[in-house]
Formats: structure tokens, C-alpha cells, sequence
């Protein structure tokens, strides 16, 4: 069997050589010991620079304490593969413990929409139980608001690798480049864990790349438009608006995906924030992977399927006093349910997916927002459930529909020019 052609960037390694000589020294291990992590070291950045060659390599080299996650990253994600690639990820590798947890904020990719931590958790303890409550972020002595998205606990018993992803809704200002993470757990013998990180940025920050595009699609009368593209090296934003004209109420733009010059496809953002704004507003950002680091005339969007559903027929109402449905739109052929504090529906399936949310906001019958808690998702042969769990009321309420299967339109391709 012919083994796989690896592309080893021998400039890199050579840094990554004195770089890590110089943590082992730091660490003060043995010369056995500086050996064995100096070459798990190398062989991962080697495969992680050429992670393209196989994805079953990648398998392996996530398994190697403090890769887990970007490695992970850069096999589903291929913006985040060329971050890597373009020297753009940068190594933190800070350190610090308390309580028996130690956690190492491994690399951090910035720019001007959002800001990625990759860190790894090890403890002297189970931590099966031990629970993310909060993290907390500073540029300088000022705390960035919005907070980020996170795993709240994890099912490893001793060690587990994981992100924070903070999405900024307006382009940052880097006033400063240097950070602290501030990092809240709960274990419920150990209580309270604060674990504060300190980490200063190297790079220059990329400049988002903005296009004005303004095309107007027009799928059996309903009408969007393709206002801008915005690229940066974490995500490509695609701002949209809706016609206020429209008969109908769009509820999504199915496989949404850009397709380059080369033919290669950039797609949703499974592990992140994929939407942006309300499609109810009319106005909403699609966030595919990132093709910052490419340049070309012209790109090409794909839409797989327009899904809308009338106007003014958007939504179900339900009373959680009696637990009944009060009304549906007739077309609607949900199995729908209401239990205390809880709506239940069960979808027939229309194609592989294996879960979908259903509803989307929620409002009372004065009009205030009922907020929403928590949802669950299985499936079976025929069918796709989801429950979702709502704050203590026992009123009337108004549920928007966030998902029905019926397309208005199919496989459209529109051509965007990019000079």
C-alpha cells in the first residue's frame, strides 16, 4: 500500500522546533520526556499544516492533548483551514490552574466580526460533572459584551478540548491587543472554579473585505435581495433583505452555499453562528465558511430551496392553562402538542435530516415575549420530533413557525462579480 503524499512545511517546523525547545525548558522535564513531546508535537503540526491529505489522519491527530479542537475546526470548516494555511491562527499556549482544574488557552483566531478561543481543560478529578456557567471577555480592563457561545459541560472524566466563539453584530475595534478570558465553572463538590487568562495578540487584524451586490432574486413572485458580501477570515456574512411587498413569508434559504472560480464550494457554518438577525425583520446575514483568503472576479451563490409559507399564516397558537392548540394554518400538518410549559411537534420527514427546529420566538398574549429555554430533538423512521421548554406561564400564546417544508423555488444560481 502506497502511503499518503504529506506536504511537511519544513520552515514552520524548524520554528516549531525552537519553540518548543524552549517550553520543554521552560518546563524542566526530562531529556526522555523532552524527546517523546517534542515529536507528538512536530508530527501534529506537520499533519495539521497538511490536513488536507486525509481526514482519517486528522481523526488521529485530534486525539493528541491541546489539538483536539482546531484540528476538529479545520476538518469541517474550510475558512478555518485556511487561517491556518495563511499563518493566521494564532499559538497562545498560557497556562493556569487552580482547584485541581488546569486550563490551557491553546490559539485564538481574531478579526473584526468575531474572535474564536481553542483551550483545554485537565483536573485531578471527574469532571463529567463540571459545568461552563460563563466566560468572560477583555480587551484591556473593558469587558466585551455579547458574551460567547460555548459547551456548558462535557463527558470526558479527566481532560477535554473545546471553544468559545464570540460573534461581534458590529466590526470590532481593537483599541488594544491585549486580552484576559475570564472562565466560570461549577463542579458540585469543588463549588465555584474562576480561572483568568491573560493573552496578548501578535497579528495585524485583517481588514473585512466588502462587496456591494444589490441583485434582486425573484422566486414565483417573492422577492429578496443580495445587499453585500462581507469577508473576513473567520466568516463570509451574506446581508439580505426582504420585499415588504412579498405575499408570502420566507422562512429559509435551504443549502445556502458560494461556489468559487475553482468549482470549490463554501458552505453554512454548522458549528456556529450560522444566522444572523430575524427574518421576520426582513433583513437577516447568512455566515458560510470563510474564502477570505481567496481572491477572484466572481463567485457563484447557490440556494437549494426557497421555503415560504402565506403571510399572516406564520404561526400557532396555544393555551398553556388547558394545554390545547387553539389554532394552526390549514396547511399545517404537524402533530402538535402542549404539555405544561412545553410545545411538542412531530414532523413527517421529507428528507434525511435528522433534526430541525420547528418554531421560532414566542410571545404572550399581551404581547411580551415568552422566553424560551431549552429544546430537544429525536427522530425515527418516518418522523422528526422536537420539544421545546419555555419560562413558568400558563396564558395564552402566539408561536411563530421557524421551519415548514414547502418549496416556493429550487436550485438557483446566481452569478455575483466581484471587481
Amino acid at each position: 500500500m502506497s502511503k499518503l503524499p504529506i506536504d511537511v512545511p519544513k520552515e514552520k517546523l524548524q520554528q516549531v522546533r525552537m519553540d518548543m525547545f524552549r517550553k520543554v525548558q521552560r518546563e524542566k522535564r526530562t531529556k526522555k520526556r523532552i524527546f517523546s513531546v517534542a515529536i507528538v508535537f512536530l508530527l501534529c503540526l506537520s499533519f495539521l499544516f497538511s490536513i488536507r491529505v486525509s481526514p482519517t489522519i486528522a481523526g488521529h491527530v485530534a486525539k493528541i492533548p491541546g489539538f483536539e479542537e482546531i484540528v476538529l475546526a479545520v476538518v469541517r470548516d474550510k475558512g478555518i483551514k485556511d487561517v491556518v494555511d495563511n499563518d493566521y491562527y494564532e499559538e497562545i499556549n498560557v497556562t493556569q490552574s487552580k482547584n485541581g482544574l488546569s486550563l490551557t488557552l491553546q490559539g485564538v483566531i481574531a478579526d473584526n466580526t468575531g474572535l474564536v478561543l481553542y483551550y483545554d481543560a485537565d483536573a485531578s478529578f471527574d469532571m463529567s460533572k463540571l459545568h461552563l456557567e460563563e466566560v468572560q471577555l477583555f480587551q484591556g480592563d473593558e469587558e466585551i459584551k455579547g458574551g460567547g457561545s460555548f459547551t456548558s459541560n462535557q463527558s470526558s472524566q479527566t481532560r477535554f478540548s473545546s471553544s468559545v466563539d464570540y460573534s461581534f453584530s458590529e466590526p470590532f475595534t481593537y483599541t488594544s491587543k491585549d486580552f484576559k478570558a475570564v472562565f466560570r465553572f461549577y463542579e458540585k463538590d469543588k463549588g465555584n472554579i474562576e480561572i483568568t487568562i491573560p493573552f496578548s495578540l501578535q497579528n495585524e487584524i485583517a481588514k473585512e473585505k466588502i462587496i456591494t451586490a444589490n441583485r434582486t432574486v425573484d422566486v414565483s413572485g417573492q422577492k429578496f435581495t443580495i445587499t453585500q458580501i462581507r469577508r473576513s477570515p473567520l466568516r463570509m456574512a451574506i446581508d439580505i433583505e426582504l420585499d415588504e411587498a412579498n405575499t408570502m413569508q420566507i422562512l429559509a434559504l435551504d443549502d445556502f452555499a458560494v461556489e468559487m472560480e475553482n468549482g470549490e464550494r463554501r458552505e453554512g457554518i454548522k458549528y456556529g453562528l450560522s444566522l444572523g438577525g430575524d427574518i421576520r425583520d426582513g433583513k437577516i446575514t447568512l455566515n458560510l465558511q470563510s474564502n477570505y483568503f481567496h481572491d477572484s472576479d466572481s463567485l457563484k451563490i447557490l440556494i437549494g430551496a426557497v421555503q415560504a409559507v402565506p403571510k399572516g399564516e406564520d404561526f400557532i397558537e396555544v393555551d398553556f392553562g388547558t394545554k390545547e392548540v387553539l389554532t394552526k394554518p390549514d396547511y399545517l400538518d404537524w402533530d402538535i402538542s402542549v404539555a405544561q410549559q412545553s410545545v411538542s411537534v412531530a414532523a413527517k420527514k421529507w428528507d434525511d435530516r435528522r433534526a430541525h427546529s420547528f418554531l421560532n420566538s414566542a410571545e404572550k398574549a399581551d404581547g411580551t415575549t415568552l422566553i424560551y429555554k431549552s429544546s430537544t430533538f429525536s427522530d425515527d423512521e418516518q418522523y422528526l420530533f422536537e420539544t421545546q421548554n419555555f419560562e413558568n406561564y400558563d396564558g395564552k400564546a402566539k408561536l411563530y413557525i421557524n421551519y415548514f417544508f414547502n418549496p416556493i423555488g429550487e436550485n438557483i444560481e446566481l452569478n455575483i462579480p466581484l471587481r
